[in-house]
């Protein structure tokens, strides 16, 4: 079973490039700035959508709401056991944006991601289906980010390596930082805002209560 800590699920799309996970130097909002969304509080468990259009659920479920102590920010967690069978919470905090119809989430990076904390944050996008009452989380793609950087889109740093793959030498992305400004990141996002995001979507269902 995949963990159902949804901010945690980075490493789906990190996996599929190369463990490269994108960070931004600044938050696409700062907690005097970020949105107070109600959409998302309550109790959410992932869900796969298969070909078949068959609908998996995970086994156990977590909760969204504001944050009562830090003006601006959102929690997300979840109580679950532990292999020693402790119970343990997960919590994770994050800031909202919104830009004309889209909404982002901006995340500090913390010891979870790839062992570091460094005060960097990562940057997904969500969509809210009132109908099916789902919600779409995207994470950057570092690809994508890379070629943003690379065309003066956006100000940050490319590191790569050498790296053998069928007897020849080529370069490999490691990492993929953005400097930009809060300001800045927003101006871009608002004339670009999918360009940077991964195709693929993790899906989100909200949990109805029980009578």
């Amino acid at each position: 079973m995949r963990n159902q800590f949804p901010v945690l699920l980075l490493f789906l799309l990190t996996a599929t490039s190369g463990c490269v996970l994108p960070t931004f130097e600044h938050p696409a909002s700062t907690p005097e700035t970020s949105l107070r969304d109600d959409v998302l509080c309550g109790e959410w468990v992932n869900i796969t959508i298969l070909e078949d259009g068959t609908i998996q659920k995970e086994d156990e479920t977590f909760k969204i709401g504001h944050d009562p102590k830090n003006k601006g920010w959102t929690l997300i967690g979840a109580t679950r056991l532990n292999k020693k069978n402790e119970l343990v919470n997960e919590v994770r905090n994050f800031l909202v944006t919104r830009i004309g119809e889209d909404n982002y989430i901006s995340t500090p990076k913390t010891e979870l991601d790839f062992g570091e904390t460094d005060g960097s944050y990562i940057l997904g996008k969500y969509h809210y289906d009132s109908k099916t009452k789902r919600l779409g989380m995207r994470w950057v793609n570092p690809i994508k980010l890379k070629e943003a950087i690379q065309r003066g889109m956006l100000l940050g740093t490319i590191t790569e390596e050498s790296a053998k793959s069928n007897g020849k030498e080529e370069l490999k992305l490691k990492a993929v930082h953005v400097e930009s400004t809060t300001e800045e990141l927003r101006a871009f996002l608002k004339q670009y805002p999918d360009i940077l995001f991964d195709e693929n979507v993790e899906y989100l269902e909200r949990v109805t209560p029980k009578d």
